[in-house]
């Protein structure tokens, strides 16, 4: 099932040393006018909002990401690599949606400074190589890859299997992570997880041990 599905993805990444965050749903409702592919009409509004920050159900989870990313840069800790499953909530004519993600976020140095060893900061390669190793692991292969053209990255790939794009990457814009403070690159990757399930679902089977 699809809690199983996640703690074998989220395994990998804890074995790549990725550690998981949780972030609110809840957030800025203004945060969607970063991006032209997001809509304020499509915002869940809460009626009773606690605070402007907590007053729309979030559209994308890029923006918590970069909020935990500027948490941390102001504490000093500017090397990271995060990973989340969570929801995005839309208002459409048709109605209600949410959908489940998974995201990884990613700046700062890959490794630590040592006597032997300097200091490499991550790069657009390496990052690809989680989400592939993430693939791989779920026993997604022969996928393919095409530039993404989307307002919110500076450079970017969408990995897809057959009709279904199952995963977008990229830089994240500097306009962007200006909004946020944060002056170091950094890396983001869209898992659309519900079309990741009934890729696999077919593919991993479970029995008690």
């Amino acid at each position: 099932n699809g809690v199983k599905v996640e703690n074998i993805a989220a395994r990998q990444l804890n074995s790549l040393g990725f550690h998981e965050i949780m972030s609110n749903s809840l957030t800025k409702a203004d945060y969607v006018s970063l991006s032209e592919n997001l809509d304020t009409s499509n915002n869940v509004e809460m009626l009773n909002p606690l605070s402007i920050d907590l007053g729309a159900m979030r559209q994308s989870l890029l923006f918590s990401g970069l909020e935990s990313v500027a948490y941390n840069i102001n504490r000093k800790n500017t090397s990271l690599q995060f990973f989340e499953f969570g929801k995005t909530y839309h208002k459409l004519s048709s109605g209600y949606e949410e959908d489940k993600h998974l995201t990884l976020t990613v700046t700062g140095n890959r490794s630590n400074e040592t006597w032997t060893r300097e200091q490499e900061k991550s790069d657009f390669f390496l990052f690809k190589g989680y989400v592939t190793a993430v693939l791989e692991r779920l026993g997604i292969q022969k996928t393919q890859n095409q530039p993404l053209t989307t307002d919110v990255y500076s450079e970017g790939i969408a990995i897809s299997l057959g009709k279904d794009t199952i995963v977008e990457i990229g830089v994240v814009k500097k306009s962007i992570l200006k909004h946020f403070g944060i002056k170091q690159e950094v890396f983001f990757a869209d898992f659309n997880w519900a079309a990741i399930l009934k890729l696999i679902s077919n593919k991993v089977k479970f029995t008690e041990i």
